[in-house]
């Protein structure tokens, strides 16, 4: 049901976020970071994915974002009693769930500090607790890991892990087979493609998340930048490389070597790692994020865990892909951390990806325009800025699921 297009040249797509009025709006579905005014970028990407929003709750969806994620950073000081978060746009209510009474207290009376409407739930499980048991049944041998075949994600708002089933296969499954803290969901049936394929294709004075860069046998778009050590990455979807070793290049000039041992695609990773060889990319020392072919702007930090990345958070892909007359990386919405029915990978909405756009960097756009890499895009609905609200959809491969384990920095 998945398929790998390789294409040439196609130009990439979204529209700058300009007024609320409902014309405009109708115009222009499509938020987009244009580098300059970051809330209006996020108050039409909430528009998008909720259009029965008031312009009241958009506006303030979108000017606490930061606000929000200071909330979770008092909540995560604790990771026995947090059990992870999510916001809903159109009542302005952020749920937070915690594993004790005394600990969910603490959380609303915090979220009131910060003028936040907060609503917390005790549960059973904190949120590693969930992540540990989501990986148990992805590399498990049992009866439900083999029925789910990867397809296991992670819900905050019921506690539990998602594992994604087709009738058949939930049909198959006794009972007893299925764990308490397992929810079964239907398996999707929208065709999904990993989206490999100008001009971030010319552009070749620095590396930055959102070029084209190719190899070989096609071409896919560059993620975020990354050093461990004295040693410098470029990033991209894991899919993208061919073969036990591929050379990249962008506009023609080397960025270096990516092996099969540095590509995973397993579950909620979909990531790979080019060691630039290339010495005046490597002597760099500054993350880019592409916002057009001559202007960047810089990666601020990073989600250095999942329970960082929320379902209702502002996200922007910078990615090879531009259509004529536009300018600035798309946004969406996220609807999902860990979407069952993709491996675990996270779901955003509002914008449909294109082939060639995988491995680009997706990123957080809050209030104060400081972006945060959340993680590299990794598939879409089949298609191309399909226009349809149900076919605006995308996964990517979140940050925190791969980048501790590699001892990264930015940069």
């Amino acid at each position: 049901m998945r398929r790998i297009r390789l294409l040439a040249g196609a130009t990439a797509a979204v529209m700058a976020a300009a007024t609320l009025a409902a014309p405009a709006y109708a115009a222009d579905p499509v938020a987009a970071d244009t580098g300059r005014d970051s809330t209006q970028a996020a108050i039409l990407a909430y528009r998008t994915v909720y259009p029965t929003i008031s312009d009241s709750a958009a506006q303030l969806a979108a000017a606490q974002q930061d606000t929000r994620k200071q909330l979770h950073e008092k909540l995560a000081a604790e990771p026995q009693t947090y059990g992870g978060a999510y916001f809903d746009p159109p009542s302005g209510v952020t749920h937070v769930a915690l594993t004790t009474q005394a600990s969910a207290e603490r959380a609303v009376a915090a979220g009131r500090a910060l003028g936040l409407t907060v609503s917390a739930k005790v549960v059973a499980r904190s949120y590693d607790e969930l992540e540990r048991l989501a990986a148990s049944v992805r590399t498990g041998t049992d009866q439900l890991a083999v029925a789910a075949k990867g397809r296991v994600g992670i819900e905050v708002a019921s506690n539990t892990v998602t594992v994604a089933l087709t009738s058949q296969e939930a049909a198959s499954l006794p009972g007893s087979a299925i764990p308490g803290w397992v929810t079964i969901v239907p398996a999707s049936a929208d065709l999904v493609e990993l989206d490999i394929c100008s001009s971030r294709a010319a552009c070749n004075d620095s590396l930055r998340s959102g070029l084209s860069i190719r190899h070989s046998g096609g071409a896919c778009s560059m993620g975020f930048t990354a050093r461990s050590g004295s040693v410098r990455y470029a990033l991209t979807a894991g899919h993208c490389n061919i073969g036990a070793s591929t050379t990249w290049y962008t506009a023609g000039t080397l960025i270096g070597t990516m092996t099969a041992a540095n590509a995973i695609n397993s579950g909620p990773v979909d990531a790979g790692r080019i060691q630039v060889t290339n010495s005046t990319y490597a002597a760099d020392t500054v993350g880019r994020i592409a916002i057009s072919a001559s202007s960047w702007v810089p990666v601020r930090g990073r989600a250095h865990h999942m329970s960082f990345i929320w379902a209702g958070d502002v996200v922007c892909i910078s990615s090879r892909y531009q259509a004529p007359a536009t300018s600035g990386n798309p946004c969406g919405v996220i609807a999902s951390v860990s979407d069952a029915a993709q491996g675990g990978l996270t779901r955003y909405e509002g914008y449909d990806p294109c082939p060639g756009d995988s491995g680009g960097g997706v990123y957080w756009l809050p209030s104060s325009g400081e972006r945060h890499a959340f993680g590299l895009h990794s598939r879409s609905i089949v298609g191309c800025n399909n226009t349809a609200s149900t076919k605006k959809k995308a996964w990517f491969s979140a940050v925190p699921n791969f980048w501790n384990t590699m001892n990264y920095d930015l940069g």
